[in-house]
């Protein structure tokens, strides 16, 4: 693996660990009775941290990866596309 592939998932993983953690501050701040103000921040927090998780990890995959969801969405579906009946 080259130096630059390391980075780029070592970036990924950073930001992932991150929106993990402000999602569990968003939890901790729910179930602590944390008052509103904390709380609506400890959210905020949590969705541009889930938002740039979305765009870096776009940037590391590239387009193509994002261009071709409708595969991965069929690949954890079961291969069926959206109103086709099951084959039991």
């Amino acid at each position: 693996m080259t130096f630059s592939r390391k980075l780029r998932i070592g970036l990924v993983v950073l930001a992932g660990s991150a929106t993990l953690l402000a999602w569990t501050g968003a939890g901790a701040a729910y179930f602590l009775d944390a008052p509103q103000a904390v709380f609506v921040l400890a959210l905020i927090a949590a969705a541009l941290a889930t938002e740039a998780l979305f765009w870096l990890t776009m940037f590391v995959l590239g387009w193509t990866a994002f261009a071709n969801r409708h595969w991965v969405i069929r690949l954890f579906t079961g291969g069926r596309k959206p109103g086709e009946v099951s084959q039991a």
